[in-house]
């Protein structure tokens, strides 16, 4: 079993557009594409922020199947820990 977590900016727009409604589309459809692959979404939305509060969607996904096939451009690497 494979598992990622597709993450998705809500940052953008949010001075006068709708940022948040943007990123769920985005992930939506970022989602849709990752079923289409193979992978299943385990539980719902979440929401976060970093450390400059700037708003994140994410899904968590996993693929049942042993290929390890994972797209590491949805796997975003940690920020450093600020000193």
């Amino acid at each position: 079993m494979q598992y990622k977590v597709i993450v998705e900016d809500a940052a953008r727009g949010l001075m006068g557009d709708s940022g948040m409604e943007t990123a769920a589309a985005i992930l939506s459809d970022k989602v849709n594409e990752a079923i289409k692959d193979g992978w299943e979404p385990l539980g719902g939305i979440a929401h976060s922020e970093n450390r400059q509060e700037d708003p994140f969607l994410l899904q968590a996904m996993i693929n049942r199947s042993s290929s390890p096939a994972v797209d590491a451009e949805e796997v975003p690497s940690p920020a450093p820990p600020e000193a």
